[in-house]
Order: structure tokens, then C-alpha cells, then sequence
């Protein structure tokens, strides 16, 4: 603060200031200053007018009263005293304007404040004296501060506050606690475990008595209850964990378990939570989890979760096998081990290891293991990392039986059968025709194959092999040849009465079993019609004397049996094919005597046809389709003419052959 002290004559600055109005220049202008009298150090005091302390600076919001305490002021009139409180530093104070007698002031403002006093000068009557001084006046804002709630017992406050030297701090009625500034956050117990109150703050400076104040209310968290994992996932090598969103107010920490630890777990610090759950990455081996509950004071003896433990899961494949082992800490009543996401098997508590066998080679399987821990409302579903493998095999893999057989369209049907392995892998077909070196014409899953490429040549029979490979590359020993029995045939005379039939040796995948042989005459579509020989046990010819008079084209083949084939093995179908021929008489006699009255067609082999007769003229006079249809030489009611007339036959017989014939037809009376 400063003073500027200076006696002047109360009359004559009034005049002055006078002359100045007049002169055009403002009171504003008019400043006085006097000195207060040899042994006052200054010419009034400042008190608070609450405590009476007196204030060598003020504070905002603080009221005071300007008291004359210096002895040597004694005399003067208290009831002519004038003030003005001015917010402005100045070094002298205004000539007038004292109107007001007020000693007392509230101060709005923080900076500086100057208090200008206007009194008679008891040493001479009639003059004034005017003293001012100038205040330092400091701001005193309410202390920035929070207040958190911790579990019973205790809160956390940090002042954040930066405006003053020193605070102090109160809660309820407890002890004043000193805090120095920026200590940042701190917990405090409450007085009594009281579960609620206020918190009261309050700062300073280090000059002055200025101190700003404030309180918050308060009121401790519930107790928490003990938390639950409801799930442990290991995917790849991140373990995520799925909880309860934590009460209000506090929030979940992940410990793991951790034999060097004091209290046998450590905080996880990669550990990634979210409101419902957790994720930790970089796993490389089982690990025990809990979540414990942590508020803003970190508040020893808060429940944590009963601990749960991953489960590890890996595998490898060989001979056909996949096996899977596990480890883990987890108190498990059982394992359910699912293979692509269906169940598998379920498995004992201290199981660690599977064999997989029912798999196929080169075919990929996904494993994951499941367990529960705990029971009811606080058990805990654990689920294992995903392993896949694809099976392998190093084992001699079954040889495949073979049986080929023609069908009734001459291609060979071969069928495979691999022991032990009704699907999966693939099988190789060769082929061997007369002597030559076996050829692989079919590399396929199917087991089932039509040899459609074969050009049949009786004189070389083919033989087939099998050979299965598996998925994984493996191959098989090649099965024992298996040759179909070869037919041939042919007309042993010029009509086809008889038939010669000639036929191979059937060579089976038992080359010890015997074999019988059926000749069988089938229709187009395969159906038996007629069995001329059976039970034949070599290989060899026939003769067949009966063939069916009915049947242009004849077709045979060989039913080869054995006690090593499940069913038949056929041969080719071999034809033999037939003349269809028409014969007609050259003459008859329609004259109603009962004797070659008609005109019918006769010959071997007919079935439909077209038969017409034609007069001299051109003229068509009779057409008929079919043996039941004959001429008695009229035409429509026109009784027979005797002459000569012209016939035609035209068919197609049963190799698709087209046979014409034709001649003359004489009526005769």
C-alpha cells in the first residue's frame, strides 16, 4: 500500500477547484492531498468489521471500517467526516465529492482500492484536510475440488484448485488437515465411518488474511458384492473373459495368477477392459484369472471373483489318428470336446489327452474343448483355443477288391470295395488288353466306374485292377487282375438254326475259386429268356441247337458265378443276327371253295411291315401291316378279277436293316 501525505488548506483548494470549473476544466481534474500530522504513521486504520482485526490488506467480499486511531487526531470531529472508496490506485484523492459519512465498505473488487477521508482540521478552523490510502485487495474464489466416493470408510478429494499458497481440509467435524497445493489426490478415512457429510476446503495466502471456502457432500459407496466370470475364451492366443457390469461407482481390475506375487496374483497390465468384459493378448500357456473390485481409493479387502483358468488345447495327427491334448489349473467337473462345432465326446474331469481315430485321411478337422466351473449362479463356462488338423496316415492302406461285368450295352461296369474305407480317398483303374502293359485310363472318388473307352476285340480279352490313394498321397498294393469273361458267336448254319458260342475264362480276385458258367439268350434291355446251358465249369464252346424261332437277332452272354463274387459277372452280349424274309405264292384262287381263297403274307421274322398290291393300272387295291391282314382279291364289293397283279414288301428288321421285296400275284378263277 502507499500514502501520500500533504497539508493544504482546506479553504483555498475549494477556491481552486472553483476556479477551475470556470476556467473549463473538470472537477475530475481537481485532486488534493494532504500529510497527516507527526506521529501517525498513518491517518486511519482499516478494521474487519466482523473481527475487528485490523487488515493491512483486503480480501473480496470482506467488509471493513475506517477508524482514526492515531492520538494525534484525537480531536477531530467524528461527525464530520467524509469518505470515498474508490477502486484505482491513485496517488492523490478528489477535492470533492464527499457526501458520504459512511465508515464502513463491502469490497466488490479485487486489485486495488483507494479510501480517500475528508475531515475539519482541528488545528485550523475553517480548512479541511484530506488523507487518502491505497489498499491491496485480493480475489478470494471458492477452491476448485473434487470429492469421489470409495467404499465405506473412506473418499478421495483432490484440489485441483491453483489460486492460493495453503488450503486446509475438513470433513464433517473432524480435524483441520492441512494440504499443500498441487498435492493432487489423496484418500482420507471419515471421522467416525460416518457414511455420509461434507467435505470443506478452504485457501489462503501467504499474506493477508483473505480465504476463499467451499464444501461438497458426500455419501460412501455400497458394499460391492463378489463379482463372477461368466466366460473364459481362448481365441488364438487372446483370452476374453465376459462379467457383470461392475456396481456404480467402483470398477474391475484383471489379476493373474503369480507365485512370486505377495499376494499370489498380479495386475495384468495389457489387459484390455471394457463395461462387460476383458481381453488379454500375447497367450502362450494356461493361466488362472480373477477379477477383483477396485474403487477410487483402492480400498484393501474388496471381494474378487473365484479365479478361473484357460484351458490349452493342441493336437497332431499320424497313422490316421488325431490326437488332442490339453492342459489346465481349472477345476472342471467334465470336458465336452466338439469337432466342427459338434459334439463329440464328453470326457472325465482328470482326462488330458483324446484319440481321435473315427477321421479320414487328408480331411481337416477343427477341435475345441468346453468345461463349467462353479455351479449355479456363480459357475463359469471355460472354452479352449481352436486346434485343426488335417489327418495323416503312414499306415499300409487296404487293398481294394475289384469285379468287373458287362452291361447290357457291352461297356464294362467295374466296382470297387476298399476294406475298412467305404468313402473318402480316391481309386486308380488300369487296364490291360491281350498282352500289352496295364494302362491307367481313370483316376476318381467313384467307386463305381463305366469303361467306356474299350474297343472290344474277342481275341483280346481285357483285365482290370484297382488301386486305392488316399487323401493324404498314400497308395495301395494293386488289387488281383480281374478278367470278364469274352463271348463271341456266330450262325453255325446258313439260316441261323444254330448257333456256335465261344467264350474266354472268367479270372476273378481268387484266382483258386472255381467258377460256373451260364449261357443265357436276353432280350435288349438284358431280361433273361432263355438259360440253353448252366453250371459249366470250364471255359470253352456251345452249341446251341434251339435258339428261339421267334427272335431275328439273337443276343447271348455268359453269366460267370463264384464263391468269391457277391453276384454274377456277365460277359459282352454277342449277336447273332438273322434274315427277316417274306414269301408269297404267285397265284390263288378267291373263288369261295374253301382252298387258297386269300392272299396272306408268310416268312421268318415278321412282325410289322408294309405290304401293298398294285392292278395293271397303277392302281393300289389292297395294303396291310401286319400278318393278320389278307387279301381275298376284291376290291372294296368289286368281285376278284382274274390277272396278274404287282406286291411289294417293305420293312425294317431288328438291326435296323431295311429289307424290300416284291413280286407278281396272278388271281385265278
Amino acid at each position: 500500500m502507499s500514502y501520500v501525505m500533504k497539508a493544504v488548506n482546506h479553504f483555498r483548494c475549494c477556491l481552486m477547484a472553483l476556479l477551475l470549473l470556470l476556467a473549463g476544466f473538470g472537477e475530475a481534474r481537481a485532486q488534493c492531498r494532504d500529510t497527516p500530522p507527526a506521529g501517525c504513521p498513518t491517518a486511519f486504520e482499516v478494521f474487519d468489521a466482523g473481527t475487528g482485526e485490523p487488515l493491512q490488506s483486503l480480501c473480496v467480499g470482506q467488509r471493513i471500517r475506517v477508524t482514526i486511531t492515531c492520538p494525534e487526531r484525537s480531536a477531530v470531529d467524528r461527525n464530520a467526516l467524509y469518505y470515498q472508496f474508490l477502486a484505482a490506485d491513485l496517488a492523490t484523492a478528489p477535492c470533492t465529492g464527499y457526501t458520504s459519512r459512511t465508515n464502513t465498505f463491502t469490497v466488490t473488487q479485487a486489485g486495488k482500492l483507494t479510501i480517500a477521508e475528508n475531515a475539519q482540521n482541528p488545528s485550523n478552523p475553517g480548512t479541511g484536510t484530506i488523507f487518502l490510502r491505497v489498499f491491496d485487495v485480493a480475489a478470494v474464489p471458492k477452491p476448485a475440488f473434487q470429492v469421489e466416493a470409495c467404499a465405506p470408510g473412506s473418499i478421495r478429494v483432490t484440489i485441483s484448485d491453483q489460486a492460493y499458497d495453503t488450503y486446509t481440509l475438513r470433513i464433517n467435524t473432524g480435524p483441520l488437515l492441512r494440504v499443500n497445493k498441487g498435492a493432487g489426490a489423496r484418500n482420507y478415512p471419515i471421522p467416525g465411518g460416518a457414511t455420509t457429510g461434507q467435505v470443506v476446503v478452504k485457501g489462503r495466502y501467504n499474506t493477508g488474511q483473505c480465504v476463499g471456502a467451499d464444501s461438497i457432500k458426500f455419501t460412501t459407496l455400497p458394499l460391492p458384492s463378489t463379482p463372477v466370470v461368466r466366460r473364459l475364451v481362448l481365441s488364438g492366443t487372446t483370452a476374453q473373459l465376459q462379467f457383470e457390469p461392475a456396481p456404480t461407482g467402483y470398477q474391475y481390475v484383471l489379476e493373474q495368477a503369480d507365485a512370486t506375487s505377495p499376494s499370489g496374483y498380479r495386475i495384468v497390465p495389457q489387459a484390455v477392459l471394457t463395461t462387460t468384459g476383458a481381453s488379454v493378448g500375447g497367450v502362450s500357456a494356461p493361466a488362472c484369472y480373477r477379477l477383483r473390485i477396485q474403487d477410487v481409493c483402492t480400498t484393501a479387502g474388496l471381494p474378487a471373483s473365484t479365479p478361473v483358468c484357460s484351458v490349452l488345447l493342441s493336437g497332431t495327427s499320424d497313422s490316421g489318428q488325431n490326437t488332442l491334448t490339453w492342459t489346465t489349473d481349472a477345476n472342471a467337473a467334465s470336458f465336452v470336446l466338439k469337432r466342427d462345432g459338434q459334439l463329440l465326446t464328453t470326457l472325465p474331469a482328470n482326462s488330458r489327452s483324446y484319440p481321435d481315430a473315427a477321421v479320414t485321411c487328408g480331411v481337416r478337422y477343427c477341435y475345441q474343448l468346453e468345461t463349467t466351473t462353479g455351479s449355479g449362479t456363480t459357475s463359469t463356462t471355460v472354452v479352449s483355443n481352436e486346434t485343426c488338423l488335417t489327418t495323416t496316415s503312414s499306415s499300409t492302406l487296404p487293398v481294394p477288391q475289384l469285379v468287373a461285368s458287362f452291361t447290357p450295352t457291352n461297356q464294362v461296369l467295374l466296382t470297387a470295395t476298399v476294406p475298412g474305407l467305404p468313402a473318402g480317398g480316391r481309386v486308380r483303374y488300369l487296364r490291360t488288353v491281350g498282352q500289352g502293359a496295364p494302362t491307367e485310363f481313370a483316376l476318381t472318388a467313384r467307386r463305381t466306374l463305366r469303361d467306356s473307352t474299350l474297343a472290344l476285340n474277342p481275341e483280346a480279352a481285357p483285365c482290370y485292377q484297382a488301386q486305392f490313394v488316399d487323401d493324404c498321397g498314400n497308395r495301395s498294393a494293386l488289387s488281383a487282375p480281374f478278367c470278364p469273361v469274352v463271348l463271341s458267336a456266330r450262325a453255325a448254319d446258313l439260316l441261323g438254326n444254330t448257333v456256335q458260342l465261344n467264350w474266354t475264362e472268367l479270372r476273378g480276385p481268387d484266382p483258386a475259386a472255381s467258377v460256373q458258367y451260364a449261357v443265357q439268350v436276353v432280350d435288349a434291355s438284358g431280361a433273361v429268356l432263355a438259360q440253353p446251358l448252366s453250371g459249366a465249369t470250364a471255359s470253352g464252346s456251345f452249341l446251341d441247337l434251339t435258339p428261339p424261332a421267334d427272335r431275328q437277332l439273337l443276343r447271348y452272354r455268359i453269366a460267370a458265378t463264384s464263391p468269391s463274387l457277391s453276384q454274377p459277372s456277365y460277359s459282352n452280349v454277342a449277336t447273332v443276327s438273322r434274315e427277316m424274309k417274306a414269301m408269297l405264292p404267285t397265284a390263288f384262287t378267291p373263288n369261295g371253295d374253301g382252298l387258297n381263297d386269300v392272299l396272306e403274307v408268310k416268312g421268318r421274322f415278321l412282325s410289322t411291315f408294309t405290304f401293298t398290291i398294285v392292278d395293271r393300272n397303277g392302281q393300289q387295291v389292297f395294303r396291310g401291316t401286319d400278318r393278320t391282314q389278307v387279301w381275298d382279291g376284291r376290291v372294296g364289293a368289286t368281285v376278284p378279277v382274274p390277272g396278274a397283279y404287282v406286291w411289294r414288301f417293305e420293312a425294317v428288321d431288328e438291326t435296323g436293316k431295311r429289307v424290300v421285296q416284291h413280286g407278281t400275284i396272278t388271281i385265278l378263277r
